[in-house]
């Protein structure tokens, strides 16, 4: 996985109670970060008062008030306000103090949350098929429940059985094809595959 690297240092000029916590980023407005994200390495030129466990995540991105006083912070986008760095939590959903009496700074590597087109792909496509499969299910039950009454549609079990077939094509689709339409990684074209998810 690709990683994104940054500076972070220690404000001051943000008020307190988030005063201790946050890590201002140089460039942040550059990185593409976001909620959630996980956090490979954190350095530290001076100790930490709490440096925190593992497993690092961003708990909230950071917008300080840049057109007045007091220097007050919000944790989503408004007028007056930009994004001047982070929260941390650790695996124990600790937040980070950043801070020490000498004022601290130091490197931080995150994970890339950028997909790339396969991977975009791929998610898109197991969407569309786990769609196809809870439908599936429901037209299963339906039909358990009308052959429970006695109602037997002619051609009903047939057509299940078709789609089952269907899902298990989709299922089984490596979508490393889909980008450029090809047969690298299948026997069936991506074509075809549309054709069954319209099914």
């Amino acid at each position: 996985m690709a990683t994104i690297s940054g500076t972070w240092t220690y404000d001051a000029g943000i008020d307190v109670p988030w005063k201790d916590n946050v890590f201002s980023i140089f460039d942040i407005n550059t990185l593409n970060l976001e909620v959630n994200q996980s956090i490979t390495s954190i350095t530290y030129t001076n100790p930490p008062t709490d440096g925190g466990s593992s497993g690092f995540r961003i708990l909230a991105l950071v917008y300080k008030n840049l057109v007045g006083s007091p220097a007050d912070v919000l944790f989503n986008p408004a007028p007056g306000y930009g994004l001047v760095g982070i929260l941390v939590r650790d695996v124990d959903n600790n937040i980070l103090i950043p801070e020490n009496a000498l004022g601290n700074n130091g490197d931080i590597i995150f994970n890339d949350p950028t997909l790339t087109a396969d991977e975009k792909n791929k998610k898109c496509f197991d969407k569309l098929v786990w769609d196809k499969q809870c439908i599936f299910g429901k037209d299963v039950l339906n039909l358990v429940n009308e052959i429970s009454f006695g109602y037997i549609k002619p051609g009903a079990l047939d057509c299940l059985k078709n789609r089952k077939r269907a899902l298990q094509i989709l299922n089984g689709y490596d979508t490393r094809d889909i980008e450029n339409d090809t047969t690298d990684y299948n026997d069936i074209t991506y074509t075809t595959i549309k054709k069954l998810l319209e099914l």
